[in-house]
């Protein structure tokens, strides 16, 4: 089954067939894992240069977007998340975000992440939650358990936000779980959390992660 590329204006044809091809793989035309026209064929259904149709794919590859076979081909990448949001973190990271930003950013999300969690999470959530607690490694049980807590809140975009955060954030994490008490609290706290969430207590998981992020920003400042 062929599929139908749209000519693009060549005044910027680059760009455009970028926005082209994304907007073929967000509607569904182009699947993860799909092999693109050869690219004299894809070049003219385009309407582009050859030239500029490999300008044009260097930096789907460079965004994860496409993914390119010696001698096979190019296709449509995996498109998973983690990949995707490589470059956003990459350009994050370049304009040097502070800790008091990140940390204002996690106070807006995570505390409705966790609501959400109380009023979603199954039963399997809840155990996940409880096993992250009961890890030896406390700083990696802290990763797992915002994630997990992310997850069970069944919203995939505040989700993969809060990936991105949590990504920029290992740096701010090494540093707070250095302080003296830190772990021994952070513990407490994420009890509560998870409790909280266990008894589908809305409010209280809020009130639970709001208070646990604020002092944990105010470690990391200090």
């Amino acid at each position: 089954m062929s599929t139908e590329f749209t000519p693009v204006r060549r005044s910027t044809a680059a760009g455009e067939a970028m926005r082209s091809i994304q907007e073929m793989i967000v509607d569904g035309r182009l699947a993860p894992g799909q092999r693109l026209p050869a690219e004299r064929e894809l070049s003219e259904l385009l309407g582009i240069s050859r030239p500029t149709l490999r300008e044009t794919i260097r930096s789907l590859v460079s965004l994860n977007i496409l993914e390119s076979r010696h001698g096979s081909g190019t296709y449509v990448a995996a498109l998973s998340t983690s990949a995707l949001l490589e470059p956003l973190q990459f350009v994050m990271a370049l304009n040097e975000r502070t800790v008091a930003e990140l940390f204002e950013a996690r106070l807006v999300i995570e505390p409705a992440l966790a609501a959400l969690a109380a009023a979603r999470a199954g039963a399997a959530d809840v155990a996940a939650m409880r096993a992250a607690l009961a890890s030896p490694d406390r700083v990696a049980a802290d990763v797992t358990l915002h994630r997990l807590i992310a997850e069970a809140a069944g919203n995939p975009l505040l989700a993969t936000m809060l990936q991105t955060l949590s990504t920029l954030g290992r740096a701010s994490r090494a540093l707070t779980s250095s302080r003296p008490g830190v772990l021994r609290r952070t513990a407490a706290e994420h009890q509560a959390i998870v409790d909280a969430i266990d008894r589908r207590d809305a409010a209280a998981a809020r009130e639970a992660m709001t208070a646990h992020l604020t002092r944990i920003a105010a470690a990391a400042q200090a």
